[in-house]
């Protein structure tokens, strides 16, 4: 219980860097987030997308979120005793969808943002790690996770190549 406890400390610092205007919106995205829709996989971080529109916005919110931090290692902010590894919207759109269509969700008793299955589908395609294919395998188990909205995501999100694409075909 230590380790999901200490999940939910960092999402209670994170709501409170919102309500103090650090932040100025986020999402959860990652295996906590995949955590609130399947049976949770061993991690060691909080990976949220944080809502910024420049460079030098996040940068700033980087920052700002570092002073109030218990700690930084690497670049991970150490929030209620969690490494947290915040992204910008603006590094790649399918972020900023991500934080747009994220909804509210309980994770212990914080209520949080949290990616739908659908975009935690299409960030895991991305990466594709082994862990990330068993992640989708388990998202596309649920009965909630709606097939076409991720077709609709990767033609929105895919690159030239068509990667992602190639890579959900796999999953049949």
């Amino acid at each position: 219980m230590g380790n999901a406890m200490s999940f939910v400390d960092a999402i209670h610092r994170l709501s409170d860097l919102k309500q103090r205007g650090l932040i100025r919106d986020y999402a959860v995205i990652g295996a906590v987030a995949a955590a609130a829709y399947v049976e949770p996989v061993l991690t060691q971080d909080v990976d949220v997308v944080v809502l910024v529109d420049s460079d030098d916005e996040f940068w700033e919110t980087y920052r700002r979120v570092g002073e109030a931090a218990e700690g930084i290692d690497g670049m991970h902010h150490i929030l209620g005793g969690r490494p947290v590894q915040m992204f910008p919207s603006t590094i790649k759109p399918v972020y900023r969808d991500t934080l747009a269509a994220s909804t509210e969700m309980k994770i212990g008793d914080a209520m949080v943002k949290v990616a739908s299955p659908e975009h935690l589908v299409t960030l895991a395609l991305e990466a594709f790690r082994y862990k990330d294919q068993l992640r989708i395998a388990e998202l596309l188990g649920l009965p909630e996770t709606d097939r076409e909205a991720i077709w609709k995501l990767i033609r929105e999100f895919d690159d030239e190549s068509g990667s992602l694409a190639e890579r959900f075909r796999s999953f049949g």
